[in-house]
């Protein structure tokens, strides 16, 4: 695996999951409202656009959680790749 094609993973790996969490928080506070309230601890009287407040907090949740993933993924894949290329290297033995 190339360095490019891991920044490539992980960066796509944390733009999708930043997009999943943006919707996912969205959703939640259209559909329930009290929830980032009760989270927070918010009083009633103070005016806020949940959803979009739960988009921002979906987007960078999701966006953590994604460049986390992807750079486990990433180191996932190098160390089978290096495992793969020991083996290799072992059973051609010593040149003959």
């Amino acid at each position: 695996m190339t360095v490019l094609r891991g920044f490539i993973i992980t960066i796509t790996s944390g733009v999708v999951f930043a997009l999943v969490g943006a919707l996912a928080g969205y959703s939640l506070g259209l559909i329930a409202p009290d929830y980032y309230r009760t989270v927070f601890r918010m009083p009633p009287e103070i005016s806020l656009d949940l959803a979009q407040a739960g988009l921002g907090l979906g987007a960078t949740q999701g966006l953590g959680a994604g460049i986390l993933i992807g750079l486990a993924i990433v180191v996932t894949v190098a160390w089978y790749n290096l495992r793969a290329l020991e083996i290799q290297t072992r059973h051609k033995g010593p040149p003959a």
